[in-house]
């Protein structure tokens, strides 16, 4: 059964570059790519919401709260917006603890104040995420705007571009129980409206030497309005309602068999995405699922929607 998900996704999500994580590779500064797509929103300005990240430095200043990296005396953690030409839009630092093995950015302060956070124009943008002013991680995006239809509270719509169309997540809590998709998706037929629409779903997996569909859902809709928003999409055995087999598809299941495997979704009974998986030696795309398991207490493959390019 598919929901509408607003929580924050606590998994190995690696910006650009996906690879694999093992015990002799150091573990090096993240922020995990749902709490970008969750986050991140612009409204005139850009605002971003609550942040996960690992594997940053304990700060070498400490804080008299307990915030570990705090913007007046603690270690500084800063997301820096550059526009198109390089040129510095706004810069947020971050309050941030230390929850177990994450990092929880909570909130930020703008530098110049509130009053200094500019209304953005059409174009490309990157955010650069840094500790101590060295960056680790960057995450581009892009701004349309279009003006609303509402003759009584006329305004200047703004709308994002960028990974939310392309990237997904296939997630497990464990090798041995059962596996989601996370995807990001927004009302695309009516954008300037923002009210919801249902809008039907299919998602298949299939294993492409004999076309074998392992498992699929169809139970239900989702309810798409014009911000992007992530969806978690569940799988059921093939045929659920007939066969009365409702048992857990396992992510043990894919990998016990080498391959090439396919994960489609359609909306509205048309194609929207389409993710590949290459099932070889207990890894897929090969990410070593055991290692991240020990590593991370939960697996969280990135996708790519081949659809989208």
């Amino acid at each position: 059964m598919a929901r509408n998900s607003v929580a924050v996704l606590i998994g190995i999500c690696i910006l650009g570059i996906v690879s694999a994580v093992t015990a002799q590779k150091p573990c090096e500064p993240r922020v995990h790519m749902s709490s970008l797509l969750s986050g991140v929103d612009v409204n005139g300005g850009l605002f971003i919401d609550k942040m996960y990240a690992r594997c940053l430095p304990a700060p070498a200043k400490k804080s008299a709260s307990n915030y570990e990296y705090q913007p007046y005396d603690g270690g500084k953690f800063s997301s820096v917006l550059k526009d198109s030409k390089g040129q510095v839009v706004n810069t947020f630092v971050w309050y941030g603890e230390n929850i177990q093995s994450l990092w929880e950015m909570s909130r930020y302060e703008v530098v110049g104040g509130p009053e200094a956070l500019k209304k953005l124009s059409p174009g490309s943008y990157v955010l650069e995420f840094a500790v101590e002013d060295k960056v680790f991680q960057q995450f581009p995006f892009s701004i349309t705007t279009k003006q609303s239809n509402d003759q009584f509270k006329p305004q200047t719509l703004y709308f994002l571009e960028g990974p939310w169309r392309e990237y997904a997540q296939l997630y497990s809590p464990n090798l041995d129980r059962f596996f989601q998709l996370h995807v990001w998706l927004r009302n695309e037929d009516n954008i300037l409206d923002p009210k919801s629409r249902p809008a039907p779903y299919h998602v298949s997996l299939t294993r492409e030497s004999d076309k074998k569909l392992l498992a699929e859902d169809d139970d239900g809709q989702l309810n798409l309005t014009n911000r992007w928003q992530m969806y978690t999409l569940s799988f059921r055995r093939p045929k659920a309602g007939q066969t009365k087999d409702y048992s857990e598809v396992k992510l043990n299941e894919i990998l016990a068999s080498d391959g090439r495997y396919r994960i489609d979704l359609t909306l509205d009974g048309k194609p929207r995405a389409s993710y590949i998986l290459n099932v070889k030696g207990g890894r897929i795309n090969d990410l070593d699922l055991a290692q991240m398991r020990k590593d991370e207490y939960k697996i969280i493959i990135p996708l790519t929607n081949g659809r989208a390019r």
